[in-house]
């Protein structure tokens, strides 16, 4: 739990097969609350290729996609950014691999 202000809050998820990260709390009244959210993927032993993308909630309940599905095709870094989004949770989302079960899916989160 965060005990102060503060205005930038990080967190890093590695998923070996589809499915869903940490839940991230963005928003709490008083201590911080984002708006701003970016993905840095890092994809290793890719075949084919990985669906990523960052989910966000206002309830804990119902989730819309942030960043929609991104398909990616190399190993390597990618870099994805939404702005003016507030809302109160966001969770990675390993969405898909197409061509082998072997990647490796490193998401990073920053929410400010």
């Amino acid at each position: 739990m965060v005990n102060y202000f503060q205005d930038t809050i990080f967190q890093t998820d590695s998923l070996t097969a589809p499915g869903l990260g940490t839940l991230m709390e963005v928003a709490v009244n008083n201590l911080f609350s984002t708006r701003d959210y970016t993905m840095i993927i890092t994809v290793q032993n890719i075949n084919t290729n990985v669906v990523v993308r960052l989910d966000g909630s206002i309830d804990n309940v119902n989730f819309a996609p942030l960043i929609g599905d991104q398909t990616i095709t190399t190993n390597g870094q990618s870099i994805f950014s939404v702005t003016g989004r507030p809302v109160k949770w966001v969770r990675p989302n390993f969405v898909s691999e197409s061509g082998g079960t072997s990647a490796v899916v490193t998401i990073s989160i920053a929410a400010a």
